[in-house]
């Protein structure tokens, strides 16, 4: 739904997305990637930023968890975030830092396209408190609307994850926006609405013609809707091989994109006319 790097400023941010969307789930292993529904490609912690003579405590405290969740502990991410909140209360980078560890713990519990229940509920429960608590304390920027798209939408929870996606889009810089307006998108797509997906995947595109991840979309929803062109943007896609072969499995969006759109990328993957475009672009790599 996107990456789980660290992210700062807005370029980084950006970059950390465009990494995962660009490759296999980095931070998933194979037992782990039927575990999400949303692109939590778009999954980042706030850097913690402080005056060398200030909060030196908070300071401290935040830094311990940022290294564990650098580190891809996240059991020990959620605890140091968990002890970071409740230790300063007052804080919404620790509250909103805190949720996006308990979505990701949340999805390692799940299976593609089932409800959660038990431990999974009660995170994304919690993650949305956490997410709640961080607004009232005065953050709502592009990275913790998007965070409550994803904990909406492993709910299940589709308009509400839509509505989310949408608000993050529109509080984000030019560099970010792409990731929760391929959400939104994602999220249509799951709806049903697979002319609005379509318009919506468009859009973006034509602000952000780069977004490759946005390109595979847009082949998966034409091939959707009976639509052979998804064919032309597949030979789009394989212009440059290294996409080509990212993109060449299902494994490259399991774990990112929504169940209905999962499953059109693997039908599509089906089809003679992509398996002769994915063969050329394989021989171009060599």
């Amino acid at each position: 739904m996107q990456s789980r790097e660290i992210a700062s400023e807005d370029s980084e941010i950006a970059a950390a997305g465009r990494d995962l969307l660009a490759s296999a789930p980095m931070l998933l292993t194979a037992t782990r990637r039927v575990a999400l529904s949303l692109a939590l490609s778009s999954l980042a912690l706030r850097r913690p930023a402080f005056a060398a003579d200030d909060k030196a405590d908070f300071e401290r405290a935040s830094r311990a968890a940022y290294a564990k969740f650098q580190a891809a502990d996240y059991p020990a991410a959620e605890q140091a975030w968990a002890g970071v909140a409740e230790n300063f209360p007052k804080e919404p980078l620790a509250f909103a830092n805190w949720a996006t560890v308990l979505i990701i713990l949340a999805s390692d519990g799940m299976s593609l396209g089932v409800k959660p229940t038990g431990e999974p509920l009660a995170r994304l429960e919690r993650a949305l408190d956490c997410l709640e608590k961080a607004e009232a304390l005065g953050s709502r920027d592009a990275l913790l609307l998007n965070d409550r798209g994803n904990a909406l939408g492993l709910l299940q929870r589709w308009e509400e994850a839509r509505a989310a996606y949408g608000a993050s889009a529109d509080a984000s810089p030019r560099d970010f926006e792409a990731i929760p307006r391929s959400n939104e998108a994602l999220v249509s797509f799951e709806l049903g609405e697979e002319a609005r997906a379509e318009r919506e995947v468009r859009t973006l595109l034509r602000r952000d013609p780069a977004f490759k991840d946005g390109e595979a979309l847009l082949a998966a929803l034409q091939w959707s809707q009976g639509s052979k062109e998804y064919s032309q943007t597949v030979a789009q896609l394989c212009n440059e091989p290294g996409w080509c072969a990212r993109y060449s499995t299902v494994d490259v969006v399991m774990g990112r994109w929504t169940p209905r759109a999962v499953e059109a990328w693997r039908g599509l993957l089906q089809e003679k006319a992509v398996q002769r475009e994915l063969k050329d672009g394989f021989a171009r790599a060599r």
